[in-house]
């Protein structure tokens, strides 16, 4: 991030505190303090107070609102107003108005004041930059210590698979693992496994009932296709029909046969084994007559088929992500598997705990527990790190073709080149990693089992389907954001840690007032999420479509000014749209004034256009030519009356064009525009127009 774009963050946040000012206008004078006090340490220490000391304050502040009570933190910027006082001199005008001088919550708090604090430190905590190499190694690092923290995977998980029958002998329940009952035992010496109240019985049965609803498995069912994220073979853009079936590995065809998942018919796959024998026979006739370079499209090595490639991803000025490019052989069938869980989930009572592309349950429960204080909202580290191997065997033990599809499915190492710390090719004891199509749907289930285990155990309930429906409204998990009732908090802990889980205590709220969840933050039932500075205007295509959604963003929230100044460092061709427009533009809860673009009347089309500035996205598709185009159409399954290609997308890329718009589509639906169609219908013919 240049200077330039510190220069435009303070002005984001000099409008902050004017909008500050227009909410409390008797601590103006406070707030021209605290900006100066801001700025000033932005001067001495940089970028850093913005993208992670403001931050780290209102992590704590979300704390101390749960608690009822501020403590000081040592942080900079809280030092003491004064000796007797533990409010901080920051701040302090917003700090009195939810706090008394001894830091005890006031009964009649301002909302308004609390949601105005967590604006100004979580402002730009979503700011997109790039990690220093240190960071990405630390974290690579991290990766690294946590995978090895894990048990070794069964040899089941391994390159020889074994035989079907031998999932039953491998994996007969958590309740008969000796490795997780003396796990158990440990937390919890006085608990008696034995008994029917043992939490890994209830697993064991809540996984049963989960897997059986869900049904059988056959890949044949369920959709192919290949998913939108990057590959571990290339970096470029390339066909993956046509890579497909070249480096199929064996722990793929075990479960999902090449001829018939591969190719679009037998003939197809036969002509491709034609072709293959006779390319191996010309490599040994070259062979025999002295060393050769190696022939393009020869098999890989079965090692780097069945690895993936460790990929650092910009997410916070602190760390980044880390995902991993899957396969194209192993992606494929992923999504197959992707498909079961969505469209059998969606179907049955599982969905109403889990929704896979709805986080709207997960948002209202979080409200109804800051409201009721019976709901808590728990958050994991590095969920998806910890998923083991033996974790999903003995959870999905009852479909023993599921299970070894999602065997099939997994790549069992994953190189990297961010850091000389770690090995450049790590064989991976989780079950895989954030970039497989299984994670997600896999661990989400995992903690829907956990978190109705640990209830119906805590509760005495009996192990009935009944009992599990009847706790519809107190559970909800999408990914590691789950919500449980607060009573079970202590047998949901135990069996995290049994699992080899980890909850995150900084962002999971048990009592107290608070609660976060799925990008929703709430306090006693009124919501009090912040609206994110992501970057500035910096005349790209890509950051204009991203500083117009951020102003937006901020209009909504009714931070007028700032919205205002965020829409100031844009192009003026930027039209003004109403709120239910779903137009690109900056929008407006008024009626839309575009007086500023140049305006138009469609004789042919009888509507009034502005000339405005409009964001597409356009991708150019490459033809291939290859034999492969026909397993791709009857993957997509193209309507009949929709212009289909065959080959691949180069990467999208965003496009700056003035259009013509219709005017209509500004304004909110129902509105009419005959008035302003009749003006300038009398404007472009010389006839007088009255005002």
């Amino acid at each position: 991030m240049s200077k330039s774009h510190v220069t435009e963050l303070s002005e984001v946040f000099r409008a902050i505190f004017q909008d500050a000012r227009d909410a409390f206008p008797t601590l103006g004078t406070e707030f021209s303090k605290d900006f100066s006090t801001l700025q000033v340490l932005v001067g001495q220490r940089g970028l850093h107070v913005y993208l992670v000391d403001l931050p780290a304050i209102g992590k704590h502040l979300d704390r101390c609102l749960n608690d009822g009570q501020y403590l000081p933190s040592g942080l900079p910027l809280t030092k003491r107003y004064t000796g007797g006082v533990v409010i901080p001199k920051f701040l302090r005008g917003l700090y009195l108005l939810v706090f008394n001088e001894d830091g005890c919550l006031r009964a009649n708090y301002s909302i308004e004041a609390v949601f105005f604090l967590r604006q100004i430190c979580y402002l730009a905590k979503k700011a997109v930059v790039d990690c220093s190499q240190e960071r990405i190694e630390n974290e690579v690092l991290e990766f690294y210590q946590t995978d090895c923290s894990l048990p070794e995977p069964h040899r089941f998980w391994g390159e020889s698979a074994e035989s079907n029958d031998d999932v039953w002998r491998i994996y007969h329940g958590y309740g008969r693992d000796p490795a997780y009952l003396a796990r158990m035992s440990a937390y919890d010496q006085s608990h008696d496994c034995s008994r029917s109240s043992c939490p890994l019985e209830a697993l064991d049965f809540v996984s049963n009932l989960i897997v059986v609803t869900l049904g059988s498995y056959d890949p044949i069912v369920w959709r192919f296709r290949h998913g939108p994220g990057a590959i571990s073979e290339t970096t470029s853009a390339t066909c993956k029909y046509q890579t497909l079936r070249e480096n199929w590995p064996s722990n793929l065809e075990s479960e999902f046969p090449v001829s018939d998942y591969g190719f679009h018919n037998y003939s197809s796959w036969g002509n491709w084994l034609l072709s293959a024998r006779e390319s191996r026979d010309a490599r040994v006739r070259r062979n025999e007559s002295g060393p050769q370079s190696e022939v393009p499209g020869d098999r890989v090595p079965e090692s780097c088929v069945n690895s993936s490639r460790m990929v650092a991803v910009p997410k916070s000025f602190s760390r980044p992500r880390l995902i991993a490019a899957e396969p194209t052989s192993h992606q494929y069938c992923q999504q197959n598997i992707w498909h079961y869980f969505r469209e059998r989930t969606e179907r049955s009572w599982i969905a109403s705990f889990v929704q896979f592309t709805d986080q709207g349950l997960n948002q209202r429960l979080c409200v109804a527990g800051s409201k009721s204080n019976a709901l808590a909202t728990v958050d994991l580290s590095s969920a998806s790190d910890r998923v083991t191997c033996d974790t999903v065997g003995q959870f999905f033990r009852s479909n023993p073709r599921l299970l070894r599809a999602l065997r099939a499915t997994r790549t069992q190492t994953i190189r990297q080149q961010l850091t000389r710390k770690v090995p450049a090719l790590i064989e991976l004891r989780k079950f895989s990693t954030m970039g497989s199509a299984c994670t997600f749907p896999v661990e989400t289930l995992i903690f829907l089992g956990i978190a109705l285990a640990a209830v119906l155990t805590t509760r005495g309930l009996r192990r009935t389907l009944g009992n599990v429906k009847s706790l519809i409204g107190e559970v909800a998990v999408f990914g590691d954001d789950i919500v449980v009732p607060s009573d079970s908090r202590e047998q949901f802990e135990r069996l995290l840690e049994v699992l080899h889980f980890k909850v995150n205590s900084a962002k999971t709220y048990w009592t107290g007032r608070f609660r976060e969840s799925c990008g929703v933050d709430s306090l006693q039932g009124v919501e009090v999420t912040p609206a994110y500075w992501r970057g500035a205007f910096d005349g790209q295509t890509g950051s204009l479509a991203m500083a117009v959604e951020t102003s937006n963003n901020f209009y909504k929230k009714f931070l007028l000014r700032t919205a205002m100044h965020i829409a100031s460092t844009l192009p003026r061709r930027i039209a003004q749209v109403a709120t239910s427009s779903g137009l690109f533009g900056l929008q407006t809860r008024t009626e839309p004034d575009n007086s500023h673009l140049t305006m138009r009347v469609n004789h042919n089309l009888f509507r009034v256009e502005c000339l405005c500035e409009q964001v597409l996205t356009s991708s150019v598709r490459t033809q291939t030519g290859h034999e492969s185009a026909l397993l791709q159409y009857f993957t997509e399954a193209p309507s009949p009356f929709t212009k289909w290609e065959n080959g691949y997308n180069q990467r999208p890329k965003l496009r700056k064009k003035l259009r013509w718009v219709p005017l209509e589509l500004t304004h909110a639906h129902g509105s009419s525009l005959e008035g302003e169609f009749v003006r300038l219908h009398l404007k472009a013919s010389g006839s007088p127009v009255s005002p």
